[in-house]
């Protein structure tokens, strides 16, 4: 008898003392026999230790301290602890949804060639409005339940961002051991220009203008390793919005420029780190596009395309079998979409 997946849920912790109980009840709550939740808490100068020191006693909680070295280190350390078969990451101001780690052991089960998963988020928090500025945000970039296919050319040309918040996302340990292995390669720093500073009105005691965020990297990371996806349309992370969203409060333009320069920063990392051709061939190209899901917004299926055939035309192929390759495109994109 085959048992079932066990779950790992990696918690990142700094100075959220006021949240970290929910988030922590959250998955207690849904853990089976074999699950574990780790946490790992960066350096809190709050009451989040007299938080941690009330789960001492539980068998199924591990907690790690560490000195500040940011979040995407503590989910590094976490997941390097971490002994499940499905690794969880959760941020400690988010909190998990009812039933959501059964219906992700249950599709992680079902669904063997898929090796990262995730699931669409609940937005809310203090402001009514931020958290609605960001449903709208999350609404515009959904798809459909099910596989997404590869993403590496579409990452690779554009920085794409296939996947969800760090509360969102689950990784098997196949994947997480790839991860871990090219770690000293994975650098969080950020060198923001002081111009885009000004001209985006960005808060320079932010770490948004220092340091990539845990899941730009690891989503961007996956993509580039060739990783095949699955999206769970069902809510299952509550996603706090409140004054330390640095990303999630920042102007639409601001965003659009950080995404772009973090996912080119990322794909120079992880190229350099495995080693991926500097270009692609249309053969590549066009049998990736054939795998992908098309979003289910029509301005995200533009920029899809756009994507892809930007990466057509920077394969290594003679310019007139990019060109005719463009006309294929449209169709191996989106033949299995629904109207």
């Amino acid at each position: 008898m085959t048992l079932r997946p066990s779950l790992s849920i990696v918690v990142n912790n700094y100075n959220y003392a006021r949240y970290l109980p929910e988030a922590l009840e959250s998955a207690l709550g849904q853990l089976g026999e074999r699950d574990e939740i780790i946490v790992v808490d960066d350096g809190s100068t709050d009451d989040s230790a007299e938080v941690l020191s009330r789960y001492a006693e539980n068998p199924h909680m591990t907690v790690i301290l560490q000195r500040n070295q940011g979040q995407f280190a503590a989910v590094l350390n976490g997941l390097a602890a971490a002994r499940g078969d499905l690794c969880v990451l959760l941020d400690s101001d988010d909190y998990l949804l009812p039933g959501y780690l059964s219906r992700l052991r249950t599709t992680a089960e079902a669904r063997l060639q898929e090796d990262f998963f995730f699931s669409a988020a609940e937005p809310g928090g203090d402001s009514v409005s931020a958290a609605e500025m960001t449903r709208a945000t999350l609404a515009r970039m959904a798809l459909p339940e099910g596989p997404t296919g590869a993403s590496r050319w579409g990452t690779w040309v554009a920085g794409e961002f296939l996947g969800t918040p760090t509360s969102g996302l689950a990784l098997r340990a196949s994947l997480v051991e790839t991860i871990l292995a090219m770690r000293e390669q994975l650098d969080d720093r950020l060198a923001c220009p002081a111009w885009a500073v000004h001209v985006f009105r960005m808060n320079t005691s932010s770490h948004i203008v220092s340091r990539l965020s845990a899941d730009g990297i690891i989503v961007r990371a996956s993509s580039l390793l060739g990783a095949r996806k699955y999206c769970m349309r069902t809510p299952g992370f509550f996603y706090r919005i409140h004054g330390g969203n640095a990303f999630a409060g920042l102007g639409t333009l601001a965003r659009l420029y950080l995404r772009f320069k973090r996912g080119k920063q990322v794909v120079r990392m992880v190229g350099a780190a495995m080693d991926i051709p500097s270009r692609p061939t249309v053969r590549q190209v066009l049998l990736e596009a054939g795998g992908r899901s098309a979003p289910l917004r029509v301005r995200r299926r533009i920029t899809l395309w756009l994507n892809y055939s930007r990466a057509l035309l920077c394969t290594a192929d003679a310019i007139p079998m990019r060109f005719t390759a463009l006309l294929q495109l449209p169709w191996r994109l989106f033949r299995h979409s629904k109207a």
